[in-house]
């Protein structure tokens, strides 16, 4: 007799091969899935590709529209084909695999096509498809010349969601390959699309043609994002000294939000170089010009590195109350310093610090000072039920229940029960809220 506590891996070996049998019979008479995984498994034991085809056809081809849930439906049945392609990729790669691949990656954008894949759920088996694509090419087991005409054809004429990217395949296509690809992409009758610049961006890389790279991926390099691409692709090619060119001269001729990947790329740079001092004045000049709970967080970092943040602290704050008093308590808390995060709070103006950042400081405060956090969490109480509605009521019940073991710690119970036999009363027209104060158990 099993044990309640049994395992069904040990349940699985206790059972004879009969046994097994007649459980796989049974699950294959009622649920196409396991038909589909014998049948793949059978097909990968044999070396049989051809059946592993039919499963491929039948299992990533669709005629009906999907919608939302169908699509998600849709993505989960294809796991065990995408997992069987794995498997043949890593153990036998093969030019029939290539082609194999190809087709299922076909199928797949087309089933794309006519879904709706808001949840990306297609799209993921499409990309990983793709992966597997790249990674049984890198065993040199496709024809250059096919494998760039098929890339040309994906990305020029099949579709417009996936790229084929010349620079993954570098080792597959070899020279002949790549030199057919260029020809392609340059004789493109499109060659303002994104698949053409896309392309020629790719091919400078490949290259690690300098000037072609400034040129593709700067443009008039008039927005700190053109900067951002020639400092990436920089990169990508190993030219660390390129990178830090390129960043620096971003962050002096471009303003805006996205200078911060500029200063990260830079910093990325003289972090791996050791140069941890760069790193500082880098993110020193970066709080100063645009300061926020982020750089102040990332400016800490690197002072940490050097023994330098009690030299740092009080100017990274300074700049965050010139700019945001909610943002300078944000980063108190940050540090660890509640006390001064209160004080600072307490001391703003009316409506300056916001009801999500009081409630963080009345968990902070808690502890050592109970009655300050009961105070928070009734204007909190208040300011929320100016909202009707079951998620208003809800969270005013919840900041609530924190009031109350608050009173309990301040020694304010009766207090506290008072206050919300009041809230009650004032409110005795909202039944669900009435409803809600009663299974919680408050006054």
């Amino acid at each position: 007799m099993p044990g309640p506590e049994q395992t069904t891996d040990e349940l699985l070996a206790a059972l004879d091969e009969s046994a097994l049998r007649g459980i796989v019979r049974s699950a294959l008479n009622r649920h196409a899935d396991v038909e589909r995984e014998v049948r793949l498994v059978a097909a990968r034991g044999s070396g049989d590709l051809g059946q592993v085809r039919v499963e491929v056809d039948r299992g990533l081809r669709t005629r009906r529209f999907l919608d939302y849930r169908a699509s998600m439906a849709w993505a989960q049945e294809a796991r065990p084909i995408v997992s069987e392609l794995e498997a043949l990729s890593e153990s036998a790669p093969s030019t029939e695999l290539v082609e194999l691949l190809q087709r299922a990656v076909g199928h797949v954008v087309k089933v794309l096509q006519r879904g709706d894949d808001s949840s990306g759920a297609i799209g993921d088996v499409a990309r990983e498809l793709l992966d597997l694509h790249a990674a049984t090419c890198d065993a040199l087991v496709a024809d250059p010349v096919k494998l760039a005409k098929w890339m040309v054809r994906f990305r020029f004429v099949d579709q417009d969601f996936f790229e084929a990217d010349p620079v993954r395949y570098r080792l597959a296509l070899g020279e002949r390959g790549i030199a057919h690809y260029r020809r392609a992409v340059m004789s493109s009758d499109k060659p303002r699309s994104f698949a053409a610049r896309y392309a020629r961006e790719r091919l400078a890389v490949l290259d690690g043609d300098i000037e072609a790279i400034v040129r593709l991926f700067g443009g008039d390099l008039r927005g700190p994002h053109q900067f951002v691409n020639v400092a990436e692709a920089m990169q990508e090619i190993g030219r660390e000294d390129e990178v830090l060119a390129w960043t620096a001269r971003g962050i002096a001729e471009t303003t805006g939000w996205q200078t911060a990947k500029l200063y990260d790329l830079a910093c990325d740079v003289h972090a791996r170089q050791g140069n941890s001092v760069e790193v500082l004045a880098l993110r020193r000049r970066q709080h100063e010009a645009s300061p926020s709970v982020s750089t102040y967080g990332k400016l800490r970092a690197a002072s940490a590195a050097l023994d330098a943040w009690e030299l740092e602290r009080d100017a990274g704050r300074a700049a965050l109350r010139r700019l945001d008093v909610s943002a300078l308590i944000e980063a108190m808390l940050s540090d660890g310093d509640g006390a001064l995060a209160w004080e600072t709070a307490v001391a703003a103006t009316e409506h300056t610090v916001g009801d999500e950042l009081w409630l963080r400081l009345a968990e902070t405060r808690e502890g050592e000072h109970p009655a300050d956090a009961v105070l928070v969490y009734r204007r909190v109480v208040e300011h929320v039920l100016e909202t009707t509605g079951r998620g208003a009521y809800l969270r005013a019940v919840r900041i609530l229940k924190r009031a109350a073991d608050a009173a309990r710690a301040a020694g304010e119970s009766d207090a506290f029960a008072a206050y919300t036999l009041d809230l009650r009363e004032r409110h005795r027209r909202r039944p669900t809220l009435i409803v809600l104060l009663d299974k919680a158990r408050l006054p």
